[in-house]
C-alpha cells in the first residue's frame, strides 16, 4: 500500500508539473509569422480575446484564459500595438500584455499633397481621430499658434519617418505635435533661416517655393536650377506659371497633360492667373525640395519645359523664344503619344 500511495503521488505531481508546463511554457501560439494585434484604449479583456480569435492566434484559449486569470492580467488592458511572434507560450504573451511592451510604429510622411492626406495619415498610423486632426488643421487658434494660418499649416510638418506608440495614451494629440515641433526646430538650423532672410522669405514661403519644385522635377539634380527659375521669376514680378500649381487647384491628381481647363481655373493656387506664391505649399516637400530651394542655382534662365525625348529632364531658355520651339516639339510629342 506504501509504495502504490508513493507512485500514485508521483503520478499526481508528475501531471501537475506537466499540466503546468503545458499551460505556462508549451507554445500557445498558431501563427507561422509575426501577427500584429492593436488594442484599443478602453477595451476589456473580452474585446482582447476577439481579437485573438479574430486572428485565429492561439491554439488554446482556456490555457491563455488561465495564465490571464492567475497573473490578474484580464483585471487591466493596456492598449498598444503588440507583435505575437511564433511559438510564444501562454507566459511570454500574459508578460507581454500585462507590462504594456508594445512595439513602436513609423509615421512616414511622404508625398502627403492636401491637409486630408495628412490627417489620414495620421489616423491609419496612429490611433489618434483623423476628423481630430483635420479640425485642428483648419482651426486658426491652432494654426496661429505654430505662426501658420490654415493655408499654409502644412509648411510646419517635416517630412520624414517617425516613431511613435500607436496607442493614444501615450501619442494623444498634444504628444504627437510635440514631436511635429522638434522636427521643424531641429530641420530650421540657424543656417537655414539665414539663408532664408537672405533670400527675404519667411520659412512657409520657402516650404511653399519646395513644394512647387518637389512637383515639377523628376530628377533631383534638377531642383536647384528650376529653384532659379522660379526665384528669377518672383524677382522679376512674373507669374510663376507652374503646372503643379494648377493641378492642385483642380485636384486633378491623376492628370498626365495640363489643358487650357487647368490654366483657366479660378484659384488662388493657379499661378498662371496670380503672381506671387501661392497661399501655402501643394504638397509637404522632402528637406531636399527645401533645401533646393535655400542653395538654388544663380543662372538667367527663366523657362524651362520637359524635353521631347521624353527622357524626364528639362531643357532650360533664357527667353520666351527659345521656351516656344521646345514646348512646340514637346506638345507634338504628347499627341503623338496620344496623351490629351
Amino acid at each position: 500500500m506504501k509504495k502504490l500511495f508513493l507512485l500514485l503521488l508521483v503520478l499526481v505531481v508528475f501531471a501537475a508539473l506537466y499540466g503546468g508546463y503545458t499551460v505556462f511554457q508549451q507554445p500557445n501560439t498558431s501563427n507561422t509569422k509575426a501577427v500584429v494585434i492593436k488594442i484599443k484604449t478602453g477595451s476589456t479583456y473580452n474585446d482582447l480575446l476577439n481579437l485573438l480569435r479574430e486572428k485565429k492566434l492561439l491554439k488554446n484559449e482556456m490555457s491563455f484564459e488561465l495564465v490571464s486569470r492567475y497573473k490578474k492580467y484580464n483585471e487591466r488592458i493596456k492598449p498598444g500595438n503588440y507583435v505575437f511572434s511564433p511559438g510564444m507560450n501562454n507566459r511570454q504573451m500574459v508578460n507581454m500584455l500585462k507590462a504594456g511592451l508594445q512595439v513602436p510604429v513609423k509615421l512616414v510622411v511622404y508625398n502627403i499633397r492636401t491637409k486630408e492626406d495628412f490627417a489620414g495619415l495620421v489616423g491609419r498610423t496612429l490611433e489618434l481621430d483623423s476628423n481630430e486632426v483635420l479640425e485642428n488643421l483648419n482651426h486658426k487658434t491652432f494654426c496661429d499658434s505654430l505662426h501658420c494660418n490654415t493655408d499654409n499649416i502644412l509648411s510646419f510638418f517635416i517630412a520624414d519617418n517617425y516613431e511613435f506608440y500607436w496607442d493614444k495614451q501615450n501619442t494623444d494629440m498634444q504628444k504627437f505635435m510635440e514631436v511635429m515641433r522638434d522636427a521643424n526646430e531641429n530641420f530650421w538650423t540657424e543656417e537655414r533661416l539665414k539663408r532664408a532672410e537672405q533670400l527675404n522669405f519667411t520659412k512657409t514661403q520657402v516650404v511653399t517655393l519646395a513644394s512647387i519644385v518637389e512637383k515639377e522635377v523628376i530628377f533631383d539634380k534638377e531642383m536647384t536650377t528650376v529653384a532659379g527659375v522660379y526665384l528669377n521669376r518672383l524677382n522679376i514680378g512674373m507669374p510663376l506659371q507652374a503646372d503643379p500649381t494648377l493641378v492642385f487647384a483642380t485636384r486633378d491628381f491623376d492628370t498626365r497633360r495640363v489643358t487650357n481647363y487647368h490654366k483657366e481655373f479660378d484659384s488662388p493656387y493657379n499661378t498662371y492667373k496670380y503672381a506671387g506664391l501661392p497661399p501655402g505649399p501643394i504638397c509637404i516637400p522632402r528637406k531636399k525640395s527645401i533645401d533646393a530651394v535655400l542653395n538654388a542655382d544663380e543662372h538667367n534662365y527663366l523657362y524651362f519645359c520637359a524635353n521631347p525625348d521624353m527622357s524626364g529632364y528639362s531643357i532650360f531658355s533664357e527667353n520666351y523664344e527659345q521656351q516656344m520651339k521646345v514646348a512646340a516639339m514637346y506638345r507634338k510629342k504628347l499627341n503623338a503619344m496620344h496623351i490629351h
